[in-house]
């Protein structure tokens, strides 16, 4: 396997930063003592998770913190540690349940994006609801006094009538 293809594969595998134990990363920008990339920027520190080298730390380009797709070839491996039997198999256990967590977590925060999207919905749709039952509602209270109005009217219209027709007339 190639340099270029190892480093590929390693931050296709995994891909966040890390530095060294007694460097500090500063709001996830990588500490000036990691060494200088052929780009000229310092390098970040990742750990390769392949087959053949688990577990082991080496530095990389690190222009892929600014632009991904302008990454130089930059590769240096970071100390002599080489697991071997059982430790790279938990290695690699930890990882694909590592993979497998990030995995579920990023299915639970689609989840919680959907529902977050959805009450949003029908909190737009409740409001609408809300305002068409208030119109409608001022439109009934408005017939109702309308046809009151209008049975007032036609009471005292029959009442004249009445008095009219019995003879009892009221001097107002």
């Amino acid at each position: 396997m190639s340099t270029t293809d190892f480093m590929t594969t390693a931050f296709t595998v995994y891909s966040s930063v890390m530095s060294l134990p007694d460097i500090a990363l500063n709001n996830g920008y990588v500490c000036n003592l990691n060494p200088l990339c052929n780009c000229g920027y310092h390098s970040v520190l990742l750990t390769a998770y392949t087959e053949d080298n688990v577990g082991k730390r080496f530095f990389s380009c690190g222009s892929a913190e600014v632009v991904i797709s302008n990454r130089c070839n930059f590769f240096m491996w970071f100390g002599d540690v080489e697991l071997n039997g059982w430790a790279k198999q938990l290695v690699m256990h930890l990882r694909s349940s590592c993979v497998e967590y990030e995995t579920k977590l990023l299915a639970s925060t689609n989840e919680v994006a959907t529902v977050k999207e959805t009450m949003r919905t029908m909190s737009e749709e409740l409001a609408k609801t809300r305002l068409e039952l208030d119109l409608l509602l001022k439109e009934k209270k408005q017939s109702v006094e309308f046809i009151r109005s209008e049975m007032t009217k036609l009471t005292r219209g029959m009442y004249d009538v009445w008095n009219v027709i019995t003879g009892n007339r009221m001097e107002g």
